[in-house]
């Protein structure tokens, strides 16, 4: 009789542990508006708010304060979602959901539906839109949503041990989980881990460390905005991704003066009001030089931040039916980890393919390069002083010639024998780009020779100039047909002053 009494009790004590559950969310300093639940109100499952603000009210939602650890809003409130089993140690189930999401089935029927006797652990949506992390790190460069120098450098580690494209991609607005699990309890501070070193943007790095830990879970099949779920009615309420409270102060002056906080500010008034937010909005050549590790971007090898520049005078030409030349499409790590063999990467010629949608791009290099042809890459081996090789690099043009860029050896020679051989074939408006004025590399310069920078300013001036590369009626030509040119720095800091008048920009009439 003792064990079958003993024996309703035992069945009855672990239910009770199982059926500890809970619905929680997240709102830590005014990031989004805190919508009411109205399945809460007859719910036995508890609806707790996890906040750092002392002044939010609710019918439907209790709130908990959270010592702030002194890290960015978004990543305290990534704290709380990403590690229940720190926060929620009295129930052993949870519903994680944003702020402006409203559930729309009970959390009974959810657990139900979704957290049955024998399903995984862990539950979650699929992302609707993208099924890669990479790809989905490129939207997020893209929008400025997070610091882009993080969001390379995690893709970059990610890579190099061996993470898929194409391995899947979730939505975290909604999570389901027994949280009380080892294997979620790991891969869980597995997960966070990466959130504070690498990027604030939690689905970035999820799939990854699912498939580090071996954790197993299931992503459902649904649409975001659009489930039996939930939805997700107040998403305009939001900060904009990019916010940051310093820059809103600093180009708001008024509102630090009015001694209002950032937030609180641009909900109440600087959405309305149209208040700028951004220094300035990303460059797309910037993001793309940066994708493919170029030096004409901020981020990769010298950083010279070309890309300022190559935006402002190319944006006009993005639809343009056109043909481009550049000359050097060696890059640092490419070039070393096929020293013995053919080369199979260009990554400028990619940059411009992907930022002109009708442009026809030349690429010109001293160096053998395979397989990089398209249906509008061409590939030509040539050195940039034969002239006959050039000659035969406009031949193969069949558009007219709007663009030229000269990143190849950087010695003065080569810079002037490719300035008179192509400047000619430019379509009036076209141009001449003339990477890196403020090196010549020491084995390929001839002592005393004339520097291209001098030549060029010379021509500005209206100085009588001689070259011992060119001839004085090729010098003439360029006097009589350049309409402006123009020197920009580099910003490569590393390099000191150097770095002055190290891009020139000729314009043809």
């Amino acid at each position: 009789m003792l064990l079958l009494s003993a024996k309703p009790k035992a069945i009855q004590a672990r239910m009770k542990i199982f059926s500890k559950r809970v619905v929680y969310t997240c709102l830590f300093r005014n990031y989004e508006t805190l919508n009411e639940q109205p399945l809460a109100i007859d719910s036995k499952v508890p609806f707790i708010c996890f906040t750092d603000q002392h002044d939010l009210n609710s019918k439907t939602w209790s709130f908990r304060t959270v010592k702030p650890l002194s890290i960015d809003p978004a990543r305290e409130s990534k704290r709380v979602k990403i590690l229940p089993h720190q926060f929620l140690k009295e129930f052993n189930e949870s519903i994680y959901i944003d702020a402006s999401c409203i559930l729309k089935m009970t959390p009974a029927y959810i657990f139900k539906a979704y957290l049955y006797r024998g399903s995984r652990n862990f539950v979650c949506l699929r992302h609707p839109w993208r099924d890669c992390i990479y790809q989905e790190a490129e939207e997020i460069v893209k929008s400025d949503i997070d610091v882009e120098f993080k969001v390379r450098e995690q893709m970059d580690h990610y890579k190099r041990l061996g993470f898929p494209e194409h391995a899947g991609l979730i939505a975290g607005t909604f999570l389901l989980r027994r949280h009380l699990r080892e294997d979620v309890k790991h891969s869980s501070e597995v997960w966070f881990a990466h959130v504070l070193r690498y990027s604030k943007r939690d689905q970035l790095s999820f799939n990854f460390t699912a498939w580090r830990t071996s954790l197993s879970f299931t992503a459902l099949d649904l649409e975001l905005t659009s489930n039996p779920i939930f939805s997700w009615p107040n998403q305009v309420d939001r900060l904009p991704y990019h916010f940051d409270d310093p820059v809103y102060l600093w180009l708001n002056p008024d509102v630090a003066k009015a001694n209002i906080g950032a937030r609180k500010h641009y909900h109440q008034y600087g959405r309305s009001e149209g208040r700028p937010t951004r220094y300035h909005a990303p460059l797309e050549l910037d993001r793309l030089a940066n994708k493919f590790k170029s030096d004409k971007g901020r981020l990769c090898y010298n950083r010279h931040f070309y890309t300022r520049v190559y935006e402002h005078y190319l944006s006009p030409l993005k639809q343009d039916e056109m043909c481009i030349i550049e000359i050097g499409l060696l890059r640092h790590d490419v070039q070393a980890s096929l020293a013995g063999g053919p080369l199979t990467e260009a990554p400028s010629l990619q940059i411009w393919y992907e930022y002109f949608t009708r442009a026809h791009i030349h690429g010109v290099d001293v160096q053998y390069f395979s397989n990089i042809e398209n249906d509008r890459i061409k590939f030509s081996q040539a050195d940039q002083s034969d002239r006959a090789a050039l000659r035969h690099v406009v031949e193969r043009c069949t558009y007219p010639i709007k663009v030229v860029m000269d990143d190849g050896s950087h010695a003065s020679r080569h810079h002037q024998i490719s300035l008179v051989c192509l400047f000619p074939h430019l379509a009036s408006g076209g141009l001449y780009f003339i990477e890196d004025l403020n090196y010549q590399p020491p084995h390929l310069e001839e002592a005393g020779c004339l520097k291209t920078r001098d030549l060029l300013r010379a021509i500005m001036t209206g100085m009588p100039v001689t070259s011992a590369f060119v001839e004085k009626s090729e010098i003439d030509y360029l006097i009589g047909n350049i309409a402006d040119i123009q020197f920009y720095d580099s910003m490569d800091y590393s390099g000191g002053s150097i770095g002055q008048d190290s891009l020139a920009v000729l314009r043809r009439k």
